[in-house]
């Protein structure tokens, strides 16, 4: 309720509740995936309850039901037993304690019928219904059906292994963990996991990283015929995973944030990997330094193309909050480009999947921004995109990509360069 009410993340909300934090790792990993599922397959929870459930009951058990029936129809969960729980859950409490017998008979319903309702309704009532049409509207209304059932799969875990460091390296990694090497830098791994236990983390050989996350970096780092001692800015850059790319390659890397939770993480990521970088606390907007050779403006956005391992990024915003994120994007902008350097390189990238954040952002930039033009992407290296993901010189990845290998997050890129 927190995330749908008030536009938090649920890691967030989940780390502030004195009840999540008491449980062992296991029941945590249990709560988060009850969580999760809700908000993968929102549509079809409320499908399945809304013909057993003719008044609308008090947010706190509407709240619990949908728990309940994303158990009972969605996870290996006893039916039985969630019922039981979810009854014992209601009796716990004064104010929901009246509808103890009320959940009970919905959710013996539930069970009876659940999953065959859940079933015949499509993955893309999943998706909220604005989302749902910008995505029709920009992408078309077969990709935007294939965007859909990417968000009902559990996702895979990517991981970028470092260039430069004396452990394991990505073929090492492939053996030792059954992954699959796919891109330039990437191992895609099975499901998402205790990353820690993974061979090569205490040593550094690599960070959690998605596919398409790490091609801003990549595109970036195709600019130069050579990359040691490049001076480069990574805008906005915590927790550090492209941080961590362009420093494993040897450039010399400025990393700012103004966050100094995400900071700590980017310095701890930093001191596992044995990789150097300045890293300083600012508002990007107020930060000042001498020109760059390349900068990475990765800006904040809404992030609603990284869904499949955060579903609730499409509960927590509104057309208003992408209107918020394009006015500070349209002023990060042209910060970054005074710190880039004449001739260096800009790279603007969004991992998100709302057509407001991306080509209308670059156009307008480079229409007050003369001594600026774009680097065409015809192509990416190691990836088979369809063509019409470089459409205007640009990169727009789909989360429907790739499907086969198991997706990966929707990201717009453009490549910008500075006149001489």
């Amino acid at each position: 309720m927190d995330v749908t009410a008030n536009g938090r993340a649920l890691e967030l909300a989940l780390a502030e509740t004195p009840d999540y934090n008491s449980l062992e790792a296991r029941d945590r990993a249990f709560a988060r995936a009850i969580a999760a599922t809700v908000f993968r397959r929102s549509g079809q929870i409320k499908a399945v309850l809304k013909p057993l459930v003719r008044k609308a009951p008090t947010a706190p058990v509407k709240a619990v039901l949908q728990t309940a029936v994303a158990q009972i129809v969605f996870m290996d969960v006893s039916p039985h037993a969630a019922v039981s729980e979810t009854v014992d859950v209601l009796k716990s409490s004064k104010s929901t304690l009246g509808f103890a017998n009320f959940a009970n008979a919905v959710l013996r319903r539930v069970v009876e019928q659940g999953k065959h309702t859940a079933a015949a309704t499509p993955p893309k009532a999943n998706i909220p219904g604005w989302i749902r049409g910008e995505w029709e509207r920009a992408y078309g209304k077969i990709p935007m059906t294939k965007i859909a059932v990417q968000l009902i799969k559990d996702p895979v875990l990517d991981v970028s292994v470092s260039h430069t460091h004396a452990g394991l390296g990505r073929q090492d990694m492939a053996e030792a963990t059954g992954g699959t090497p796919i891109g330039r830098q990437t191992l895609r791994l099975g499901s998402i996991g205790d990353v820690t236990a993974l061979p090569g983390f205490e040593e550094g050989s690599w960070w959690a990283q998605d596919l398409a996350a790490a091609l801003p970096a990549q595109i970036l780092m195709d600019q130069f015929e050579a990359l040691d001692g490049v001076r480069v800015l990574d805008m906005c850059a915590a927790p550090g995973g492209k941080t961590m790319q362009l420093a494993s390659a040897g450039m010399e890397v400025t990393a700012v944030d103004k966050s100094s939770g995400r900071l700590k993480r980017l310095k701890e990521n930093l001191a596992r990997t044995k990789l150097p970088a300045t890293v300083v606390q600012s508002d990007a907007l107020e930060y000042d330094a001498e020109p760059f050779q390349a900068v990475l403006l990765d800006a904040p956005c809404t992030a609603t193309g990284t869904f499949r391992r955060h579903p609730d990024v499409l509960h927590n915003r509104n057309p208003k909050s992408v209107a918020d994120l394009v006015r500070l994007q349209d002023k990060l902008l042209p910060k970054a480009a005074t710190l880039t350097a004449p001739g260096g390189v800009l790279i603007y990238a969004v991992c998100s999947l709302q057509p407001d954040e991306g080509m209308p952002r670059v156009t307008k930039f480079l229409e007050a921004t003369p001594d600026f033009s774009l680097i065409p992407i015809t192509s990416l290296p190691g990836l088979d995109l369809p063509e019409d993901r470089f459409d205007g010189g640009v990169v727009r990845t789909l989360p429907c990509d790739l499907a086969k290998s198991g997706g990966l997050d929707g990201f717009f890129i453009a490549a910008l360069r500075r006149a001489a």
